[in-house]
C-alpha cells in the first residue's frame, strides 16, 4: 500500500466514526520540532547577549532571546494536554488553541479548501485548511484573510495529517452532517 493510500485510510477512518465526537489533537512531532528550533535561537540569543554589550549584537542578542523565547513558552503551553485540538461531531466542530476555544456549526461553514498564503517574495507557501464562517465575513480581518488566502477562516494545525487530507476529512464530515438535518 503507497503512503497515499494510508492518509487515505486514515481519512475513511475518521469519517467512519461519524457523527462523533473525534478529537484529534495537534502533532506533538511537528510542535516539538518547532521547540526545538525556538529553542536554538534563544540559547544564540544568549550566547549573543553574554559577549557584552557591545552594540549591535547585545541589541540582537536580546531581541532573539526574548521572540524565540516567548515562542518556545506558546510551544509549550500549546502541548499542555487540553489546550489545543479540533472535535467535530454532528452539529459542528470546535478548535482549541492555546485554551482558547472557538465553536462553528456546519451550517455556518461552507466547503473546505486548502489555502496556499505565500511567504515573501520566493515560492514558498503557508498551506492551511480554509474555509468561510459566515459569521466573520463582515469583519476587516476576514477581509484581509480572503484577499490574502481565499478564505476568511483556516483551521490553525492539520492535526497530525496533511493539509490536503484534513481538508478532505472536513468536507466529508460537514456533508454527512448537512445530510443528516435534511
Amino acid at each position: 500500500m503507497s503512503a497515499a493510500g494510508a492518509l487515505d485510510d486514515r481519512v475513511a477512518a475518521i469519517v467512519a466514526r461519524f457523527p462523533g465526537p473525534v478529537t484529534l489533537n495537534v502533532s506533538k512531532r511537528r510542535w516539538l520540532r518547532f521547540l526545538a528550533v525556538g529553542l536554538a535561537f534563544a540559547a544564540i540569543g544568549g550566547w549573543m547577549i553574554s559577549l557584552g554589550p557591545a552594540g549591535m549584537t547585545f541589541i540582537a542578542g536580546w531581541g532573539a532571546l526574548v521572540f524565540f523565547g516567548l515562542g518556545s513558552v506558546v510551544i509549550v503551553v500549546t502541548l499542555l494536554p487540553g489546550a489545543s485540538g479540533l472535535t467535530l461531531d454532528r452539529e459542528g466542530f470546535v478548535m482549541r488553541s492555546l485554551f482558547r476555544r472557538s465553536t462553528y456549526r456546519w451550517s455556518d461553514v461552507d466547503e473546505f479548501a486548502v489555502s496556499e498564503v505565500p511567504l515573501g517574495q520566493g515560492a514558498r507557501t503557508m498551506k492551511a485548511a480554509g474555509f468561510n464562517d459566515r459569521s466573520a465575513a463582515q469583519g476587516r480581518i476576514a477581509q484581509v484573510n480572503v484577499a490574502l488566502a481565499g478564505r476568511n477562516s483556516a483551521l490553525p494545525d492539520s492535526y497530525g495529517l496533511a493539509v490536503e487530507d484534513l481538508v478532505r476529512l472536513m468536507s466529508a464530515w460537514r456533508l454527512r452532517a448537512l445530510a443528516r438535518r435534511d
